[in-house]
């Protein structure tokens, strides 16, 4: 009788207690100062869990994760200064959204981490034939190079052949089909692909890196110059997950560190070249850039952090009119899956909503065909508040998790490759609109499309050598004839 009182009685205690936190907890809640340590302590506990106490990095978590810190770092700085004025309400409901994004993230993530588990499985069809065929562009890779050196000539350095000015105008009046074929050529056989397949296959086969890459690295740095900027993440992504095994934790950090701060400095200065109307005007801008560094104040120089503010402002102005002044969309997820449908069949489709976001409140923007990069928060935000962040962070959530564990059961260096490339879409999520328009832009049509397409012309060169011709097994380091065949087309079993 006494135990099962004793019993009775801890158990009052435990709800009571329960009761009491969630009590203070509930009243600390309404400050937004709770949400904003909250969130800091959050992250800090997430990047060590994905990180592996650091010693992983550059994991899809850990990158996606600080993005969206990243973007929020240089104006909540402001904010807490006063030079962005916003009410106590305002402020509760911008950092408490950011924690909500970072939590529903998590769970999207261990969701789908505890549901499959398919990345354990070694040595799959699909890893062999995709490190079969990595390893076969590699041994293309001087042909590869010749015909970005072709590309280079015809179409030149500058994104789309055209200067920063005159790219605004052909975006706002080419629909995005023709925008995008006119750019599979030179998308297909950049010289920032070819470069990764050199450096990859380098590292792995001579565990250095031969005068070839180094000059593949010479034309992606000069056409990151002439105006392709995402590059400098792409060209950084590739080296340090190439060098990171030979590389100590402390060391990792540090260069990190160190090369976000660079990659800052970088950005700024090909921002400030590409107001240039041909290559060699940029190149005398970026050089120009340069010499007036001494003369430049701390936020002159760190000028690439408006690629952070622009994105989060968005976030800002929409925390301060909805649903205050407009009302929520619960239409998003809609209008953003209509996205996926061509203007060309869909005339009358919905703006993009970074389109949409100038056209509500920078008109004179949107007039000059002008656009505002959106944040991954925002738009969960202008969804359904709390609750639409929490929907569409926990959707990301689940899709990164399923690509990391995709990326591991290839292996091998054909992982490496496609994370590599993939790492640019990472931006594209943090800026990005709906899971629908980043899975149709920067998954399908800006990765998948493009490696499959290079993929598929080295095994059409391959199949243009002579039958007898074998490729030795050389430790997985090249394909086998029995992966892909004499003539490197993949085997397809006869029905029985």
């Amino acid at each position: 009788m006494l135990k099962q009182f004793s019993a009775i009685k801890n158990y009052g205690m435990l709800f009571i207690s329960i009761l009491v936190v969630s009590f203070l907890i509930g009243i600390i809640s309404q400050y937004w100062q709770f949400w904003l340590i909250f969130g800091i302590i959050l992250y800090i506990i997430l990047i060590i869990y994905f990180s592996k106490e650091f010693k992983d990095l550059l994991n899809i978590h850990v990158v996606a994760l600080s993005l969206i810190i990243l973007h929020a770092i240089p104006s909540t700085i402001l904010i807490l200064q006063g030079e962005i004025p916003l009410d106590n309400d305002e402020s509760l409901r911008l950092f408490a959204a950011i924690s909500i994004g970072l939590i529903s993230y998590t769970f999207g993530a261990l969701f789908l981490k505890k549901l499959f588990s398919f990345e354990k499985k070694e040595d799959t069809q699909l890893s062999k034939k995709l490190n079969a065929l990595f390893w076969l562009a590699y041994k293309y890779r001087y042909i590869l190079a010749f015909i970005s050196g072709l590309v280079i000539l015809y179409w030149g350095l500058m994104p789309m052949s055209m200067s920063y000015k005159e790219s605004v105008v052909y975006r706002m009046e080419t629909p995005g089909v023709i925008q995008y074929f006119s750019s599979l050529i030179p998308l297909v056989f950049s010289v920032l692909i070819v470069a990764m397949i050199s450096i990859i296959g380098d590292a792995k086969k001579y565990k250095k890196l031969s005068w070839l890459s180094y000059l593949l690295i010479t034309l992606v740095i000069l056409s990151i110059i002439a105006g392709h900027r995402i590059w400098i993440i792409a060209l950084f992504a590739c080296l340090m997950l190439v060098f990171q095994p030979y590389l100590k934790r402390r060391h990792m950090i540090a260069i990190i560190m160190l090369s976000v701060i660079i990659v800052f400095i970088l950005s700024g200065s090909v921002r400030f070249a590409r107001s240039g109307g041909s290559f060699t005007e940029n190149l005398k801008n970026f050089y120009g850039y340069f010499l007036n560094v001494k003369d430049m104040s701390f936020s002159d120089l760190m000028w690439g952090f408006s690629d952070f503010t622009v994105p989060f402002s968005t976030f800002i102005t929409l925390v301060k009119n909805i649903p205050q002044n407009i009302n929520f969309d619960y239409s998003a997820p809609i209008k953003d899956f209509s996205l996926l449908i061509p203007t060309i069949i869909y005339p009358e489709r919905p703006l993009p909503y970074n389109q949409w976001y100038v056209k509500t409140f920078e008109p004179e923007i949107f007039k000059r065909g002008g656009g505002r990069t959106f944040y991954v928060i925002g738009f969960g935000y202008l969804f359904a508040g709390p609750v639409g962040v929490f929907i569409h962070l926990f959707l990301f959530g689940v899709l990164f998790e399923w690509l990391r564990k995709f990326f591991k059961m290839i292996g091998n260096a054909a992982g490496l490759f496609f994370y590599s490339y993939f790492f640019i879409a990472l931006f594209s999520f943090v800026r990005g609109l709906g899971i629908a328009s980043f899975i149709k832009n920067s998954l399908i049509l800006n990765f998948l499309i493009p490696i499959f397409l290079l993929f598929f012309f080295v095994l059409f060169l391959n199949s243009l050598r002579p039958k007898k011709y074998k490729v030795k097994d050389e430790n997985n380091l090249y394909h086998s004839p029995n992966t892909l065949g004499t003539r490197g087309n993949i085997p397809i079993r006869r029905a029985v």
